[in-house]
């Protein structure tokens, strides 16, 4: 499995909280199948793992403990980028990183409301030959409430990401329900561990699971489509062709607060 977002660099935003956490996190990964994480640290402002270059230090330093402590996992650069006005140009300049120095970029949504300028800003960021992934669109408020949302997003050349814990219905029944729905009607095409430690019970713990929900809801070479053949593609730089999405009635499922 590739895992292309992941919190794993430490010290710089809410995710593994020293070199030591962030080797246990590694090893947790190893031991559920996952040889490839891209480290997608936030850009919100209180975050600090800074531009393309500095993640990408940051990767080449744990990189080398992991090396040095026997961890055989391959780490690459990313960062889940916070949808700003401006967030073209960002990334442009590599004010922040795309997965892999690629022209794929991880993007966050406000988790309780969408922006007014946010077609706008993915719009600029197509314009500009980037190709944006909606991250863990499940939780977002209104997209939860509304798919259709995503849907049309989709529909313009987007991609979605759901978080592993979400499928596996470590976050609640109705988090679960929305995952399914959302794989039945074509609107992600990926899952990943989005882990921010290697806590019991955490979201590494998810993959497995998460994984036997997928190919029980779209089959085994849907699921390998999630876990492995998109992200591998992802990360090469290689296109990615998403199926049309299927239209659905409009379904209310109350948002989960506590997300983070």
């Amino acid at each position: 499995m590739i895992d292309l977002h992941n919190h794993i660099l430490p010290g710089v935003d809410d995710g593994a909280r020293s070199l030591d956490e962030a080797c246990s996190m590694a090893r947790a990964l190893v031991a559920r199948g996952v040889t490839v994480v891209c480290a997608t640290p936030h850009t919100t402002e209180w975050a600090t793992a800074g531009d393309a270059a500095s993640v990408q230090g940051h990767v080449e330093r744990l990189s080398t403990e992991l090396a040095e402590r026997a961890i055989d996992l391959r780490l690459l650069p990313g960062a889940e980028v916070y949808l700003t006005p401006h967030v073209a140009a960002q990334v442009q300049s590599r004010q922040v990183a795309t997965l892999n120095d690629t022209h794929y970029v991880l993007i966050e949504f406000p988790y309780d409301s969408l922006p007014p300028f946010f077609e706008r800003a993915v719009f600029e960021l197509q314009a500009r030959g980037f190709r944006p992934i909606i991250a863990h669109p499940e939780r977002i408020a209104p997209i939860a409430d509304d798919p259709n949302i995503l849907a049309r997003l989709i529909r313009r050349g987007c991609l979605a990401q759901l978080t592993a814990m979400s499928l596996s219905g470590g976050f609640g029944a109705r988090s679960r329900s929305i995952c399914e729905l959302m794989l039945e009607h074509h609107l992600v095409q990926l899952v990943a561990s989005d882990a921010h430690d290697a806590e019991p019970g955490g979201r590494l713990e998810a993959i497995e699971p998460a994984r036997a929900v997928a190919a029980k809801v779209l089959g085994a070479a849907a699921e390998r489509e999630l876990f492995e053949d998109i992200p591998a593609r992802i990360v090469a730089g290689e296109r990615v062709d998403s199926p049309e999405p299927i239209d659905y009635r409009k379904r209310h499922f109350p948002f989960l607060k506590g997300f983070r």
